[in-house]
């Protein structure tokens, strides 16, 4: 945007989708300026950055995004604008209160899953255990229910390390398909979507999604992946 843009062209500029095909559609930019232009979903399903620091071509994000330390502390105004019936989001052992804490003002929190992923790591070797698992917290609106039959609270599904696309975080399609299947929804919403994994495993069950990412790279390798005709 030039100077002098005014805030109505802003406006006009982040509501148009970087990407968009039936049912499909993604944003880029930073999540919190967009997530108030959008409708509401039946499920935000997403996998947020904590521990790092990102950039955007409107502001620049560190401070809170940095390592975590006891005098740190997440970055979740983001929070305060999703709208949706049920909402499940992957997170650490290590920063889970923190993020109850401020998911709990605006979702109520009905419980965790843990994904239980073989193979995930080494560990300290001295002081720790390998970290072959992630947190799934996940609540909803008064009037959710889950969906289908009750499923228990550790789910298994391998890291498949052939269909990584460069992000360091990204998650198996096998995972984020059990998640929409059981959080249920028919709209599905990543206000964090990285490569687009989200969108890939919604598109496979015949659901409608929106992801908004940050990055540019990471929009092209998502309508790239959307663009495949079989699941990877």
């Amino acid at each position: 945007m030039g100077i002098g843009s005014s805030s109505d062209d802003l406006r006009d500029v982040l509501m148009k989708p970087y990407y968009s095909e039936p049912g499909i559609d993604i944003y880029l930019g930073d999540c919190r300026d967009i997530l108030p232009t959008l409708p509401p979903v039946d499920l935000v399903l997403t996998d947020p950055p904590y521990g790092i620091s990102y950039s955007s071509n409107m502001r620049v994000v560190s401070p809170k995004f940095t390592t975590i330390k006891n005098d740190d502390s997440i970055d979740g105004d983001w929070l305060q604008l999703i709208r949706c019936q049920s909402f499940a989001m992957f997170t650490r052992w290590d920063v889970l209160g923190e993020w109850l804490k401020i998911i709990r003002p605006s979702i109520t929190v009905r419980g965790t899953v843990v994904w239980h992923k073989p193979g995930g790591g080494l560990g300290d070797l001295k002081r720790s255990y390998a970290p072959d698992y992630e947190l799934i917290v996940y609540g909803s609106s008064d009037e959710w229910n889950l969906p289908g039959k009750r499923h228990g609270s550790v789910w298994v599904d391998t890291c498949d390390s052939s269909s990584r696309y460069n992000h360091p975080t990204q998650k198996p399609v096998g995972i984020m398909n059990m998640c929409i299947e059981r959080f249920g929804g028919q709209t599905i919403l990543d206000p964090f979507m990285g490569s687009g994994t989200t969108l890939r495993a919604a598109k496979d069950l015949g659901r409608k999604a929106i992801g908004i990412e940050i990055e540019e790279k990471y929009c092209e390798i998502a309508v790239k992946r959307l663009a495949q005709e079989v699941l990877f």
